[in-house]
């Protein structure tokens, strides 16, 4: 083979070679981007409320691929699961927010397994409602019902029956002491009446 043969062949390789070192970045970010596609999540309300349980739904994630669900703000990055995508990259589900997180703005982030974000969604940190409400509901439930059952008891007293009322009757000193001297009385006149002399007049 002549010199030029081989000074070409020599030229072409090398040109090869560099074309797919060129070509290796953008090889790796089309791979990378079939592997885990951006997403999108989805809250009923984006504010969530501390020690709560939240349903979040994603869609348009890699088929079957992993995900893990953070909380993050400037204090930190928190974790609340991971989830996987069903055949057509969506999912479902209920997870706890933490009770121990400080209150105010966070992102909700989806990180793929070769920690890469692919969604976000930016929502609020509320406080649980105060129990107090709660349990005075529920004493003012007890108190009723222990209402109704002394009403009930005393409804139930307040029926007839066929027994006699033992009353005591009530005798004033006067009006039987009254009765006595109007008897004694009677009965001196009428023997007065009796003892008097014939034809007396």
């Amino acid at each position: 083979m002549s010199v030029y043969g081989n000074w070409t062949r020599h030229v072409l390789t090398a040109s090869a070679v560099a074309a797919l070192v060129a070509a290796a970045p953008a090889v790796a970010v089309a791979n990378g981007a079939m592997a885990h596609p951006e997403g999108t999540l989805k809250l009923a309300s984006r504010q969530l409320v501390s020690g709560s349980t939240v349903l979040i739904r994603g869609e348009m994630f890699a088929e079957r691929g992993k995900l893990q669900l953070l909380l993050v703000s400037v204090a930190g990055r928190f974790q609340l699961g991971e989830v996987t995508a069903d055949s057509v990259g969506g999912f479902a589900e209920s997870l706890e927010v933490p009770a121990n997180l400080a209150l105010g703005a966070y992102r909700l982030v989806a990180i793929a397994t070769d920690e890469d974000e692919v969604a976000s969604l930016n929502v609020e940190l509320l406080a649980a409602a105060p129990e107090a409400d709660e349990e005075n509901e529920h004493a003012g439930a007890g108190a009723g019902a222990a209402n109704h059952s002394e009403d009930g008891e005393h409804a139930e007293a307040a029926e007839p029956t066929d027994e006699p009322l033992s009353l005591d009757r009530a005798g004033s000193p006067l009006v039987t002491g009254g009765a006595v001297v109007a008897i004694l009385l009677a009965l001196v006149t009428g023997g007065l009446l009796l003892r008097r002399p014939q034809g007396v007049t």
